[in-house]
């Protein structure tokens, strides 16, 4: 996806010609935005714009900058689109959009500041097939108090989590880090492993950012574990 001052492009790449093509394009006056979400837009940093896939389509949101929007491209109509996140305040500490079965998009995040991460929101799309512009809030998931939780990765179907010790304002000596998983089906959280870092850091608030994490699935023959018959 390029995104210029004025319009949206979409562009697929073709292994048997080996050139790029564009598929889609959209002027930004179209998308129906205001002036200031569309100036935003136009010349706001990349950075900003956060991107998310589930149910063939990617999904950019604009949180981390007060506008609880999303840019959406599906790519199997080849359409670029703007729906509304549901209402809340929501934190740009952490969002993520993940496949809530039925054809249906499901929301996770933070709603308030950061200091008050207690609770994870989980929101989802009232019709499957729908524009996500209809969420029903389906559930509020409590976490345990005098933690910083961050969300680090996610699948179609899982949530990976990262929580560091809570103390503001101060240096941690070797901070211990933990990281849980949540099956969409069950919302369930599941400890996967935990390690205490080695330096004196500075707060969470700060130092959770740099450690970048991923999750790995269908691993292919050689890297996946000993099955036992």
């Amino acid at each position: 996806m390029a995104q210029c001052e004025t319009s949206l492009s979409a562009f697929v790449f073709s292994s048997s010609t080996e050139q790029w093509q564009a598929t889609a394009s959209k002027n930004l006056r179209d998308l129906g935005l205001d002036r200031f979400e569309s100036i935003t837009m136009s010349h706001g940093p990349v950075s900003c714009q956060r991107r998310h896939y589930a149910y063939g389509c990617f999904y950019w949101d604009w949180v981390v900058i007060s506008i609880n929007k999303l840019l959406v491209f599906d790519t199997i109509r080849m359409e670029f689109s703007v729906a509304d996140l549901p209402p809340g305040d929501w934190s740009m500490q952490g969002l993520a959009f993940v496949e809530a079965g039925e054809g249906r998009l499901g929301m996770l995040c933070f709603d308030g500041e950061f200091a008050s991460h207690l609770s994870l929101s989980y929101a989802i799309v009232h019709n499957s097939g729908e524009s996500p512009n209809q969420w029903l809030m389906e559930k509020t998931i409590s976490l345990d108090s005098g933690y910083h939780y961050f969300i680090k990765a996610v699948t179609e179907r899982c949530l990976l989590l990262m929580r560091t010790e809570s103390l503001p304002g101060s240096p941690i000596e070797k901070p211990l880090l933990e990281y849980f998983t949540m099956d969409m089906e069950t919302l369930q959280l599941q400890r996967v492993c935990a390690k205490r870092f080695k330096l004196r850091l500075p707060t969470s608030s700060i130092y959770a950012y740099f450690f970048q994490t991923g999750i790995y699935t269908n691993f292919p023959p050689s890297l996946s574990p000993p099955r036992t018959v």
